[in-house]
């Protein structure tokens, strides 16, 4: 494991395997161990690159109020050049999939190909959630973590997702929660982005996964983004809610897989 010092931010971050870069980026209040059902799989014939956004897991930021997106972006390219890359596909999961869409319009030249996950362009055109989700989620930072996480579970996991996968899963989140500061300070900084204007101008090939079922991010931004997505290739899962790499992890992995495998060099 390393770190890096970028402006007020100590940034972690991780790699295994070897092969073209592949860089991970993870949603809302979670650090990179939730990439656990991704990153070994893909490390078979990719070098992952993993990191803890600003907020999350052993990531430090001093004196910020507001994790911005933009400045999440640009801690990509940081990593990269930590580990010695020029340029990476980057996968972006919630949250990790708006970073990784700002990702793709502000260093279009660091970027091989583009997987948006479970995501939303931002702004006044995403499609919101109901009320009572929405709340939830701005609720949670005064929740306990474990009350927060099984109050969201019915939104986001799939209605005949395995207990025991929920658990596991919470066990992780458990092991790496971010403080109701980090976790407000990267919610504050999704209120007032958006990358849906200048989506057209993404020119990377990018697979877009949604699932059916998601309550949090629903599936209509999907649609969304890959219809602005000049090279978009749109796959939605039927039994999958937001937490698509839990609910549908095979079918996830191989489209990932095949994704990378027809956009490698």
């Amino acid at each position: 494991m390393a770190f890096i010092e970028r402006q007020d931010a100590r940034i972690y971050w991780n790699s295994l395997g070897q092969g073209e870069p592949v860089v991970l980026v993870m949603g809302l209040g979670c650090s990179s161990a939730m990439w656990f059902r991704v990153a070994p799989q893909l490390a078979r014939t990719h070098r992952v690159i993993l990191l803890d956004n600003r907020g999350s897991g052993q990531t430090r930021v001093r004196n910020v109020v507001v994790h911005r997106v933009s400045a999440m972006a640009a801690d990509i390219t940081a990593v990269l050049d930590a580990a010695g890359e020029t340029s990476a596909h980057v996968v972006g999961f919630s949250m990790g999939g708006m970073i990784s869409q700002q990702f793709a319009i502000d260093f279009p030249h660091r970027l091989r190909s583009l997987a948006l996950l479970g995501t939303h362009p931002g702004g006044p055109w995403a499609v919101q959630a109901t009320s009572r989700v929405r709340q939830l989620l701005f609720a949670k930072a005064h929740m306990s973590a474990e009350e927060s996480l099984r109050r969201m579970r019915p939104h986001t996991y799939g209605l005949h997702t395995p207990s025991a996968l929920f658990e596991e899963d919470a066990l992780v989140r458990l092991a790496n929660q971010p403080t109701a500061r980090d976790y407000q300070a990267q919610l504050y900084g999704l209120i007032y982005w958006s990358a849906y204007q200048q989506l057209p101008q993404v020119s990377a090939p990018t697979l877009v996964m949604h699932g059916l079922q998601d309550e949090l991010i629903p599936p209509a931004n999907g649609r969304l983004i890959a219809s602005r997505l000049p090279q978009a290739t749109l796959m939605e899962l039927a039994d999958a809610s937001h937490w698509l790499t839990t609910d549908c992890n095979a079918d996830c992995l191989q489209a990932l897989q095949q994704h990378l495998q027809k956009h490698s060099a």
